[in-house]
């Protein structure tokens, strides 16, 4: 099964993301939530939601418990201990998925999806075409 690969800014920790699941372009997202603004500090989190089996990851993230979330049960936020590049969140919400962080690979496909679009600064336009959410569909 081939796969694309990226990796954190200092190259410590790379992601494989089979080409499948990095082509299934439905499953691309934009959150916008506050937390994913603060642990990525920028605007939004670019996500690819595939499951974890589709998945492999070189090298070990930190990761941090984020309890201060809208449904109140904790979600896993993998880093780069060295270079602080995000490289997953795993989420209650989505047993056995992962979204894996785009910004480590060099070809990022048009998000599908917006999430937590209530939290899109009134400046920022929507991505054409996207569906539109206020929280994460079901």
């Amino acid at each position: 099964m081939s796969s694309t690969t990226g990796s954190c800014l200092c190259e410590q920790i790379s992601v494989a993301v089979t080409k499948e699941a990095l082509g299934a372009a439905d499953k691309t997202a934009v959150c916008r939530c506050k937390n994913c603004r603060q642990s990525g500090g920028s605007l939004a989190s670019i996500v690819l939601i595939a499951p974890e089996s589709s998945v492999k990851i070189t090298g070990q993230p930190k990761i941090y418990q984020d309890t201060n979330t809208n449904s109140g049960k904790p979600v896993q936020r993998a880093f780069c201990g060295n270079c602080g590049s995000p490289i997953y969140t795993a989420s209650h919400t989505m047993p056995g998925m992962l979204m894996i962080k785009l910004g480590l690979f060099d070809e990022i496909p048009k998000p599908a999806m917006e999430l937590f679009c209530k939290a899109r600064p009134t400046w920022d336009k929507a991505i054409d075409g996207a569906k539109q959410f206020d929280t994460v569909p079901k």
